[in-house]
């Protein structure tokens, strides 16, 4: 069995999900929209200004419906990997969010209000765990956490929260609401002329940096200085609650704007006005061999 790295929003992916034989299903994380056909930002986009995200609702629709025709057209099962975006986008997930219906969807510890569950849902022929010809033939799934008391309790208290006018509420005019507070996070820091800005898709918000800086991650204890946590990794997520005031919002934007404003005062996104990405790294790059290499000498001398 093997697995293949398809482009997304691609003619020549479809052309091949078209013309093999041997595809069986295709995955697709909802979240990538964020940053089409290239990984999560990780550590390393810390050391330079090469992070970029930008969301295109419309044409990421466009793609998704031309991949479920595909999909359909070659009996190929179409999975959405919902267990990071969960219902954060709309009520009914990813599929409501972008109007193309999965034939399996998985999803995580949002259904258990942040318990360890992993769930899948599908469509009745491709969830049965019996074959006709031998019923007694089952499929078992098993796990430490499989129908625990706790998060059982927990995923029904969640679904039957969201059949309520509160949490209908909440998803009102949701993408409206939170890429006006994005808009308004980034006007803010462009006033001030400040290295840094949001790419946002709904309330999942990636910090973006404008500039060549091998020390962007000091921004991280700035925000921390601030009382804003920010992931610890090279993601740069701001993953927000939905129930998040427009008084919150405020507040956030009020803490960021203080730690950038700090960080630039500081002088840690000073830069030569020569330096590019590429060249940070490669600067790096070259420290860390001599490092290693001195770090060698000094094992191979005689005690």
């Amino acid at each position: 069995h093997e697995t293949y790295t398809l482009k997304e929003m691609s003619d020549d992916s479809l052309r091949v999900l078209r013309t093999r034989r041997d595809i069986a299903c295709v995955l697709v994380n909802p979240l990538q929209a964020l940053h089409p056909n290239a990984p999560a930002p990780a550590d390393s986009s810390l050391v330079d200004g090469a992070r970029s995200a930008h969301f295109d609702k419309d044409a990421y629709i466009d793609w998704l419906k031309r991949l479920r025709a595909v999909c359909t057209e070659q009996s190929i099962v179409l999975i959405f990997d919902e267990v990071f975006v969960g219902f954060r986008l709309a009520m009914g997930g990813a599929q409501e969010y972008f109007g193309v219906r999965a034939d399996l969807v998985t999803y995580g510890k949002t259904l258990g209000g942040g318990l360890p569950v992993g769930v899948v849902c599908g469509r009745k022929d491709l969830m049965k765990r019996f074959r006709d010809d031998r019923p007694a033939d089952v499929c078992f799934a098993r796990g430490t956490f499989n129908s625990h008391p706790y998060v059982m309790a927990a995923m029904n208290e969640f679904l039957r929260y969201l059949e309520t006018p509160a949490a209908r509420e909440l998803y009102r005019d949701l993408d409206r609401i939170w890429n006006e507070r994005a808009q308004q996070l980034n006007q803010r820091l462009r006033e001030e002329a400040l290295g840094v800005a949001v790419a946002n898709m709904s309330s999942i918000w990636t910090v973006c940096y404008l500039r060549p800086s091998r020390y962007n991650w000091m921004l991280q204890y700035y925000l921390r200085a601030e009382s804003l946590a920010l992931s610890w990794i090279g993601t740069g997520r701001l993953i927000f609650s939905l129930n998040y005031t427009d008084a919150d919002s405020q507040a956030v934007a009020d803490r960021f704007v203080a730690a950038a404003r700090t960080m630039e005062q500081d002088g840690w996104w000073w830069h030569p006005p020569t330096a590019t990405n590429a060249s940070i790294k490669r600067r790096i790059l070259k420290e860390m061999i001599a490092h290693r290499l001195s770090a060698k000498r000094g094992w191979a001398q005689p005690r």
